[in-house]
């Protein structure tokens, strides 16, 4: 019991590498930095975990972080578990290990730690979700992991990620879904809230294909699921919500995105010929790149 309120309190020293939660006094950061027992590793001594649950990493987001890099360094350091005699397994942090090799570091810094293998899926998948950097399917696979491999029940999981036990069980539900729906899903034209409607629909690859083409929102998918039940005329689609996109403005929107690179939804109505644009952001990282884009764009 000790042992695991101690895991507790340490996650929340090292499960953030935004520069702007670190002191901005770098004299206390180095000292901090040396009480927590840092080391300075060459880079070819690390490797992945190859329980990250995340797979996929932007190549945008990497080079942004990189750049950052080169200009302040490496503030927060990997924590990492020893393997053989030179070899390090990276616990956290193997983003900014990737984008250090493309900033052409050939150290960076580590805290070693001592810690069962529970104990590194479990930081592994805290560290990704409160950064919400994972994607639904990679944060179900890691929820998964916990519950078959280590044989966690659901409600553990929540405590330790800090979720409601309803949501790791419907995340996880996920992956039953067939493989076409979980595609449109890991490319992003399913969010989790589209995946986690879906699976009350007898076809879900049916449904799906509707709210790919007519742009449904969450709340119309779980309106058709309701119903069990699905009528194509528009005001059938209506009755989940009191207005549907038409398709140039969802045509607008995927356009905009593709061209920013980020996720744009336009609110648009059409009696008072006004309306809204949203621009989606993950991390502070990703908001000060939107600036930079809005800045600069003519």
């Amino acid at each position: 019991m000790n042992k695991k309120k101690a895991l507790g309190r340490g996650l929340s020293s090292f499960l953030t590498d935004n520069i702007e939660d670190i002191n901005p006094n770098e004299n206390q950061i180095e000292s901090n930095l040396r009480k927590a027992g840092e080391l300075l590793i060459p880079i070819e001594n690390l490797r992945p975990n190859p329980n990250q649950p995340r797979k996929s990493f932007n190549p945008e987001e990497l080079r942004k972080l990189s750049e950052t890099i080169k200009d302040k360094g490496i503030l927060q350091p990997l924590i990492v578990v020893k393997e053989g005699k030179s070899e390090y397994k990276i616990v956290a942090g193997e983003r900014r290990w990737r984008a250090a090799q493309m900033a052409r570091l050939h150290e960076v810094p580590v805290i070693v730690k001592e810690l069962t293998p529970k104990e590194i899926i479990e930081i592994a998948i805290i560290e990704n979700v409160q950064r919400t950097e994972l994607s639904p399917l990679e944060e179900a696979e890691g929820y998964l992991k916990l519950a078959e491999e280590f044989k966690y029940k659901h409600d553990k999981i929540a405590e330790i990620v800090g979720k409601s036990r309803p949501y790791i069980s419907n995340a996880i539900r996920i992956l039953s879904l067939p493989q076409e729906v979980m595609g449109y899903v890991r490319n992003g034209e399913l969010s989790a809230g589209h995946a986690r409607a879906l699976l009350n629909f007898q076809d879900p690859i049916l449904l799906s294909r509707l709210v790919i083409k007519k742009g449904l929102s969450v709340r119309q998918t779980e309106f058709f699921a309701k119903r069990q039940k699905i009528n194509t005329d528009e005001k059938e689609i209506r009755g989940g919500s009191s207005s549907i996109k038409d398709p140039d403005t969802v045509d607008l929107e995927r356009s905009l995105t593709a061209h920013i690179r980020f996720p744009t939804r336009i609110s648009h109505d059409k009696k008072k010929n006004s309306g809204n644009v949203y621009i989606s952001y993950k991390n502070l990282e990703e908001l000060d790149a939107i600036c930079d884009i809005l800045k600069t764009k003519k």
